[in-house]
């Protein structure tokens, strides 16, 4: 743990910009400080010490991390060090997180069960708490909506529900984002996730656009990932959407990042430990559900892969 030095402020990374870090000072240390000019102003401009290269320490949006040599005036300061992390994802490359949102729109673009199920299965393979926000329901009538519901209840998810241009279901979440510190909304592009910062913190004001006619998908208008206060302290991050997630598991983990299935193997036991719940003899696993043909595909490829792998 690093030792906290009366001369540093603490502060995390809210965002980086080309060569320097975006770095919001801790309320707390902020409202000790009486050399700071501009107490309204949190947030410095700020470059790292070299030893941190030397040392292979990187820094993420998230990092928490400690400031010397600020120069109040101009807002500007340091990176001497950085506290240990907690988590990390690697894309979208964010530190610390707490809760990640999977953000999947019910049109434009159209649900899509793969895609939707890669973003669950990388968010799962995380360890952190994990919500499905079902977005742009304004677009379907309210007995297509329940069908929905009602088949992600059965992957395992009781998703949110939310409409901004009708304002559903946004103040649920934003007390979900609110309970927790550091919450990432991730999903393919054009799924409303800008849009859905934007109502959540109308002073924003960030660009968004529409879903693109010809491609039916989502445009993306995100560049970077970006902090941005909830309020009681807690952050969410914007993320740039990307549309087909890469899984990276080992076979015989990968049923446990379905919570269906998960759910099956913690009740009974296959007859083999080292069951993959294809076609081995004793399988417990329920080969009627709807992902498992997704399952079994992933894994074949899975498999494939890596006798390929080996003959080369």
């Amino acid at each position: 743990m690093n030792q906290y030095k009366s001369n540093q402020v603490r502060g995390i990374v809210v965002a980086l910009k080309a060569n320097f870090f975006i770095v919001e000072i801790n309320n707390k240390d902020l409202q000790s400080i009486s050399r700071a000019p501009d107490l309204t102003n949190k947030r410095l401009l700020c470059t790292r010490r070299s030893k941190l290269d030397y040392q292979g320490l990187f820094i993420d949006v998230g990092d928490r991390v400690f400031l010397e040599s600020i120069d109040w005036k101009n807002k500007r300061g340091l990176i001497s060090n950085l506290e240990p992390r907690q988590s990390l994802l690697s894309r979208p490359a964010v530190a610390n997180v707490t809760l990640i949102a999977v953000c999947i729109s019910v049109q434009e673009p159209l649900f899509d069960i793969e895609q939707t199920s890669r973003f669950l299965i990388t968010a799962e393979d995380k360890n952190i708490n994990t919500v499905l926000v079902l977005t742009k329901i304004d677009l379907i009538p309210k007995e297509k909506l329940n069908s929905y519901i009602n088949r992600l209840k059965l992957w395992g998810y009781n998703p949110i529900a939310i409409s901004v241009k009708d304002m559903q279901g946004t103040d649920l979440l934003l007390n979900i984002f609110r309970q927790t510190k550091l919450s990432v909304l991730c999903g393919p592009s054009g799924v409303g996730k800008t849009s859905l910062i934007n109502h959540l913190i109308p002073k924003l004001a960030l660009r968004t656009s529409s879903v693109s006619k010809k491609l039916k998908r989502g445009i993306n208008t995100t560049r970077h990932v970006e902090l941005f206060s909830v309020g009681n302290g807690s952050l969410v991050a914007d993320t740039p959407g990307f549309n087909r997630p890469e899984i990276v598991s080992e076979p015989l983990n990968f049923a446990f990042l379905f919570p269906e299935l998960r759910k099956q193997l913690m009740h009974a036991k296959c007859k083999f430990r080292n069951c993959l719940h294809r076609d081995e003899p004793g399988c417990v696993i329920n080969k009627n559900l709807e992902r498992y043909s997704f399952y079994r595909e992933t894994i074949d490829e899975m498999i494939n892969s890596r006798f390929r792998d080996q003959g080369d």
